[in-house]
């Protein structure tokens, strides 16, 4: 006769305790195979931030783990809550236990002093329920390395190993950022990280102050010949940049494709040498030259006030309604204390940026769920593309001025999760 099956509370994930359990979720979901390494690479995953469990019979059958770090909002850096692994197991699901540890991990971020939250996704749909809304566009660009329109002279790299893992993580923290760039704090993700590459190379420069690693690209090797993947990259100055390119280049007389996310900051198109013509040559190859662009993160404000604060924005003052709509809200009523964040604010956006509880009936007023009232303030998408695509409603004339006001440059990431 078969045992009871009984949902118990959540709580906090017990390192030894739980540790097989969610390799064994990890397992189930395809993430990892039931390999010894590949398990080691988990547990030191597990030990970086925070992970809260849901269990069957006292079992862990789902776990939700985010990573404290930072993203860059124009000049600002404001708290990330990275959520960095959403895993169930195949007797754990239809029971929303995925969506209901997330939503207790948004509140257990916020309570840690996280701003923000980000995570990638699965697919489109499900994570919108908790207020997270799409990040933009971000491009991966497969390539012939002989064919990048480099004159920087090569240089010898050095090889770099797991044992490097501390300068990579380093290199990480101090590479050049833009508008959206992420640093995650723990340095056994960036370990974990390495670790889960089956093949890894690495190759970098010791530039740095006293000899440390200023910029280097890591990844995963394919075959004699490619496709090479690039899944981290650093560096601090555009000479290192061009180092880096004039480095992958010199790989090109055996290696026939690389393939990499944008860098974010320039198109990778720019630099290559005829890339139509090798595209049509090298049609039906798993060399081809391509392009696929996909909305594959999302982000969330948690703390409204704070957020609106760190804005500047040239030019007179808009000011206007705000009428917030959370999903979490609902979710979490009466839960580890979340104050909800959706009701009525004054919203003004100028130099000097703020967010009041309040409304004024002269001003104009804008609706809008958390999740798109994050990518407009955010500068992922238009007020005018968020009111035919997202859940945003104005009148012509604000959202005729949101566009006018809001003109941020395309977020990106730099360090995906």
């Amino acid at each position: 006769m078969s045992k009871t099956v009984t949902n118990q509370p959540f709580r906090a994930f017990d390192f030894n305790r739980d540790l097989e359990a969610v390799q064994r979720i990890w397992i189930e979901c395809g993430w990892i195979d039931d390999d010894k390494d590949e398990r080691a690479a988990v547990a030191d995953f597990l030990r970086a931030g925070e992970t809260e469990i849901a269990t069957i019979n006292d079992t862990a059958e789902c776990s939700v783990h985010w990573t404290p770090g930072t993203i860059r909002y124009q000049d600002e850096t404001l708290n990330l809550g990275a959520v960095t692994a959403v895993t169930t197991s195949h007797i754990g699901r239809k029971q929303r236990f995925a969506q209901r540890l997330t939503a207790r991990s948004l509140a257990r971020q916020r309570a840690a002093g996280m701003q923000v939250s980000a995570l990638g996704i699965f697919d489109q749909g499900f994570y919108n329920l908790l207020g997270y809304g799409n990040g933009p566009y971000e491009t991966s660009v497969q390539f012939d390395p002989s064919t990048l329109k480099i004159d920087t002279p090569y240089r010898t790299p050095r090889r770099l190993t797991l044992d490097d893992c501390s300068a990579i993580h380093e290199a990480l923290h101090n590479r050049r950022m833009y508008h959206g760039g992420v640093c995650l704090g723990p340095e056994k993700i960036t370990e974990a990280e390495l670790k889960f590459h089956e093949k890894p190379y690495g190759l970098g420069y010791f530039d740095g102050p006293d000899g440390s690693l200023s910029h280097f690209i890591w990844g995963e090797m394919k075959g004699e010949h490619g496709p090479y993947r690039i899944t981290l990259r650093a560096y601090q100055t555009r000479e290192q940049l061009f180092e880096l390119l004039a480095l992958i280049k010199s790989l090109g007389d055996q290696i026939s494709s690389f393939r990499t996310l944008e860098f974010g900051e320039f198109q990778l198109q720019d630099l290559l040498e005829q890339p139509f013509r090798n595209d049509r040559i090298r049609a039906g190859s798993e060399h081809t030259m391509r392009s696929r662009a996909l909305a594959y993160w999302q982000l969330r404000i948690l703390d409204l006030g704070a957020c609106v604060a760190r804005t500047r924005l040239p030019g007179s003052p808009l000011r206007f309604n705000l009428e917030l709509n959370d999903p979490v809200d609902e979710l979490l009523t009466g839960d580890l204390n979340w104050q909800p964040i959706g009701g009525s604010y004054l919203i003004t956006l100028g130099e000097t940026s703020s967010a009041a509880s309040g409304r004024d009936a002269a001003l104009p007023t804008l609706t809008a769920s958390i999740n798109a009232f994050t990518r407009l303030w955010f500068g992922i998408q238009s007020a005018t593309g968020l009111a035919i695509g997202d859940e945003l409603v104005a009148s012509d004339e604000l959202i005729e001025a949101l566009d006018r006001k809001i003109a941020l440059p395309r977020p990106h990431l730099g360090w995906d999760f």
